[in-house]
């Protein structure tokens, strides 16, 4: 199984509520609703950015400079079900121009990754969440690939496994690594991973912020495995399931 995870930025010529609808109520139906495209996915799911979320840059800033308005994860059997996909009549029909009049030509930034490692996983924690933490990762550049995984699982990932501060507040956390196959497709991309974290609420997540530990030992352990500037969260509600 494959995971192909998208930061959508809307057309600007759309406003949020009209990207949103039609995000909902025309994209999503489009590949639940036709089976040539149905048939090629096993799981796809839509985490809007949320309200709150967007309080970080409000409407009023241009547009460069707002962040990103959701997220697609969507599942499929091997990479090759991925490629027929696209690689679909149907699909350059139908959801390419759909995608033009959704998006723009603001490029879409992207990864696939494989499994995920699993970090936390409270029981019941993800049914109950309400708020999702997606952060789309870029590495340091002093880091190689191995070391930058190694890292992230085993130290970075560690932290919140066994720091009860950092711990408490999250029901659970997954980390997506990018396939090594996925650099070969899109060299450009310059990406390594995505993190995604479940919390009871948004404002579970903004009290998460305030431990200590984060100053003193995540702050400090992100400057050492992330370049800043290719670093992008998106705080979410809970997924609508458009493909189950």
């Amino acid at each position: 199984m494959i995971k192909l995870i998208c930061f959508l930025k809307r057309n600007p010529k759309l406003t949020r509520a009209e990207f949103h609808d039609h995000w909902a109520n025309v994209h999503g139906p489009l590949f639940a609703n036709t089976p040539e495209l149905k048939r090629h996915v096993a799981r796809y799911e839509q985490n809007p950015r949320s309200e709150g979320d967007y309080m970080r840059d409000p409407e009023t800033l241009p547009y460069e400079e707002q962040g990103f308005d959701g997220v697609t994860v969507m599942w499929y059997e091997s990479i090759e079900q991925f490629q027929a996909m696209v690689e679909d009549p149907v699909y350059q029909e139908k959801v390419v121009p759909d995608e033009a009049y959704l998006l723009g030509e603001t490029p879409t930034s992207w990864i696939i990754a494989g499994d995920e490692n699993v970090i936390i996983d409270k029981p019941g924690g993800r049914e109950k969440a309400t708020a999702k933490l997606i952060c789309l990762l870029r590495r340091n550049t002093a880091l190689d690939l191995p070391t930058y995984r190694k890292h992230w699982l085993e130290h970075h990932g560690g932290l919140f496994q066994e720091v009860h501060n950092l711990n408490k507040d999250i029901n659970a956390y997954d980390q997506n690594c990018r396939l090594d196959i996925d650099y070969e497709i899109g060299p450009d991309r310059n990406f390594d991973g995505v993190t995604e974290q479940w919390f009871d609420s948004l404002e579970r997540f903004h009290q998460s912020l305030g431990e200590p530990e984060q100053k003193t030992m995540v702050e400090p352990d992100v400057a050492y495995l992330l370049d800043p500037a290719g670093t992008h969260l998106v705080m979410s509600d809970m997924p609508r399931v458009v493909i189950a």
